[in-house]
């Protein structure tokens, strides 16, 4: 089932009574007309033709928990049911949200997502609502840094949101992982599988293991869960072997990946206290060294048995995060959640015998956090049905990227990105206001202030040794918005928002040539975003379509530094973005299902400084415009089927680059087939997919993007999934 289209999925985990997730609340019961809007899309009919009662949609990714009726922006939900269709055919969660959410590139397929842009900029990760992306030294590795089978739905924000603080210029995700079961029963469920590359049995195996175990202890609730998944070799449709490393971001080929996850939770009253923790680890073994290809000649690049550098070590992600939450539903009049949190993360990259002399940097990061929002209604204030959302963050981010000691010149002392210590204070209020039975306004203002010291360090590239110095930097983004429902079939949805960004200052401060940091001036990147849409139901057919505008003073951009063309250099320039996201869903009968999303952006920047914007942005921030469609088969109540395809189009918007100049590669056409099908029976649920059914041969998107012959990858080809699962 598409999180596009939400509604059949949803609704048979109401009737099957598991909506243990915790992202969807029962408040009030209500028809079943706007559940597919929960997920992003149009409204869609009632299962089985049935008028079905159900609850109240809310929002949690959106901090105010907003019903469907009145956000007044474009969002998607994944829900659980949804989760497990999209892992039946891939085990990428950079796809998974790809393939269902209109406006988020192409994934690349590997354990980074740099170029993985929202509407044309960076998105900003969370998990459980706490920020996990890295934004003082983005490595581009924060959308997996958690095990999908602890993940119980995705919440999607689309577009520049004004209310999180630094970062998710281009929108929002939020991972909401998995609550206990209401039942004093314990319950487990253990699941095994493995995917195989259809064209190289040998060596493509990628065994996995997932054990959970959830209920009730003497008035606590336990969510338990350990996974396993080795990854072998990854091969395209000739079975050649891929590359461990194919883009230099970051590989999973011959990887261990392990993710340990707890949640405990007490209830009593009014008042709930709740402690989460999960750890995530994926390292990189490999016995293989990459061949360069050639784009000119049509030579792919490939992989051949050999060692790396002596010098170098594993690559590796890991990533711990905790949190203490506590909730209180009638403080004063208002309801309360606290949270304060703890995030530690490390990033070993590959080596590079081509930087300086032969470089391998990490990216450590240590953040503290505490978080406290209260929901007053408004009803005394005159404002029948109004809420107001309001509080403030206190965080603390320290992030470095040093030179790893083996690769460091003795005494040289450089650093690729210095010690950066920021601390962040925030406040903000949001308001959510029917001012008529058809209209309602929603209103927010945030304030943040950053001070940062950066200590003494020698900058990486220059060997300049620069004196310790103190940054200070604020911002005050605001939206309003506004949902006018103008027919039972159908609302306008619309408004302006605004998010920002500091960029990335690790990235500049590895090449300065002041010994000092008295010019150095980070700019916040405000970006404003201005949104229309439409989304209803006719014939039983629900449909979404929204326009969107995104601009920015200072945005940012990457070029090839052509005094270090191993090094990518920053522009800051004025940008503008637009785009079009559409959906559409149905059924057909009681048995069958479809739907489908279409996704185009196109955006520029002023590169000569002339007040004019017309130099097309590079491939690492617009991809080309993407389709998907699917049809989903329920044959008997115990056995169902589903086949989705996916399409990416066409952009060359730099027809006159040279081979290896940065992202400027043209792009062509690429369509993929996934089929699956699942046979339940007793406890147990059997899986069975294919991914790239028709083994189609082609160059990933982000290959041909990235132009380099040395990166000039294919994307795997056709792959089976085999899973079984048992609950018990």
């Amino acid at each position: 089932m598409g999180a596009e289209i939400g509604y059949y999925s949803l609704a048979a985990d109401i009737q099957a009574g598991i909506m243990d997730t915790g992202v969807l609340h029962m408040r009030n019961l209500k028809r079943l007309m706007l559940l597919g809007v929960a997920a992003g899309a149009g409204m869609v009919p009632a299962a089985h033709g049935q008028d079905m009662a159900l609850e109240e949609i809310v929002v949690t990714g959106s901090r105010l928990s907003a019903t469907i009726e009145t956000f007044p922006g474009s969002y998607t939900v994944v829900g659980r049911k949804d989760l497990e269709d999209q892992l039946s055919t891939t085990a990428d969660i950079g796809s998974v949200l790809s393939n269902m959410v209109p406006g988020i590139a192409a994934s690349n397929g590997t354990a980074a997502n740099v170029e993985q842009s929202l509407r044309g900029r960076p998105l900003r990760v969370f998990i459980d609502g706490i920020p996990v992306s890295n934004p003082l030294r983005d490595g581009g590795r924060d959308l997996r840094l958690i095990s999908p089978s602890v993940i119980g739905s995705i919440e999607v924000i689309r577009g520049a949101s004004a209310l999180y603080g630094q970062g998710g210029a281009g929108g929002i995700v939020n991972y909401i992982t998995k609550d206990a079961p209401s039942t004093q029963e314990f319950r487990f469920k253990t699941e095994i599988g493995t995917s195989l590359s259809t064209e190289h049995l040998a060596d493509s195996a990628r065994p996995s293991i997932s054990q959970s175990a959830s209920g009730a202890i003497g008035g606590f609730d336990v969510n338990l869960n350990g996974s396993y998944e080795r990854v072998n070799g990854q091969f395209d449709a000739d079975g050649d072997r891929l590359a461990p490393d194919p883009h230099n971001f970051g590989g999973i080929a011959d990887s261990n990946i392990y993710n340990l996850f707890a949640k405990l939770g007490y209830s009593f009253g009014d008042q709930r206290i709740e402690a989460m923790v999960n750890y995530y680890q994926q390292k990189q073994d490999t016995n293989y060294v990459t061949v360069s290809g050639n784009i000119a000649r049509g030579i792919k690049e490939t992989a051949i048995k050999g060692m790396a550098d002596p010098r170098a070590l594993d690559p590796e992600n890991r990533n711990t995060i905790s949190s203490l939450a506590y909730e209180n539903s009638d403080i004063l009049g208002s309801a309360l959640n606290s949270k304060i949190y703890y995030l530690e993360n490390y990033s070993v990259f590959s080596f590079d015998a081509a930087r300086l002399g032969g470089t391998q940097t990490t990216i450590t990061s240590e953040k503290i956090g505490w978080q406290t929002d209260f929901t007053t209604k408004l009803d005394d204030w005159g404002l029948d049905g109004g809420t107001a959302l309001w509080g403030f963050d206190i965080a603390r981010d320290t992030t470095e990227q040093p030179l790893i000691p083996l690769t460091n010149k003795p005494g040289d002392g450089r650093t690729f990105t210095p010690p950066l210590k920021q601390m962040n204070y925030a406040a903000f209020i949001q308001l959510d206001v029917p001012v008529t039975d058809w209209f309602t306004l929603r209103a927010g203002i945030r304030h943040d202030e950053f001070k940062m010291k950066i200590d003494d360090f020698v900058a990486g590239l220059t060997n300049v040794k620069v004196a310790a110095g103190e940054l200070d930097y604020s911002a005050t983004p605001v939206n309003i918005g506004g949902t006018l429902h103008i027919l039972p079939e159908a609302e306008i949805f619309g408004g302006f928002s605004q998010g920002f960004s500091i960029p990335d200052i690790g990235a500049p401060l590895r090449r300065v040539t002041a010994r000092n940091l008295d010019n150095f001036d980070p700019k916040p990147q405000l970006v404003n975003n201005y949104e229309i849409g439409l989304r209803g139901s006719v014939l039983d057919i629900g449909y979404t379509v929204a326009y969107f505008i995104s601009k920015s003073k200072y945005g940012t951009d990457f070029v090839i530094d052509t005094v270090n063309p191993t090094e990518a250099a920053t522009l800051r320039e004025k940008e503008r973005i637009h785009g079009i996201e559409a959906t559409l869903s149905g059924k057909i009968g009681d048995s069958t299902s479809w739907g489908g999303s279409f996704a185009w952006s196109e955006g520029k920047r002023d590169a000569n400084h002339d007040g004019k914007v017309d130099t097309p942005l590079t491939g690492r921030r617009i991809g080309p415009e993407q389709y998907n469609a699917w049809l989903e088969q329920e044959f008997t109540a115990d056995w169902t089927g589903r086949l989705q395809v996916n399409r990416t189009g066409s952009r060359n918007k730099f027809p006159t680059a040279k081979i290896n100049d940065f992202y400027t590669g043209r792009v062509r056409p690429v369509t993929r087939v996934d089929a699956s099908t699942q046979y339940s029976m007793n406890k147990l649920l059997f899986t069975l997919g294919v991914n790239n059914l028709f083994n189609n041969d082609y160059y990933s998107v982000t290959s041909q993007m990235i132009n380099r012959d040395q990166l000039y990858s294919k994307a795997e080809g056709r792959t089976l999934f085999l899973k079984m699962s048992a609950e018990y």
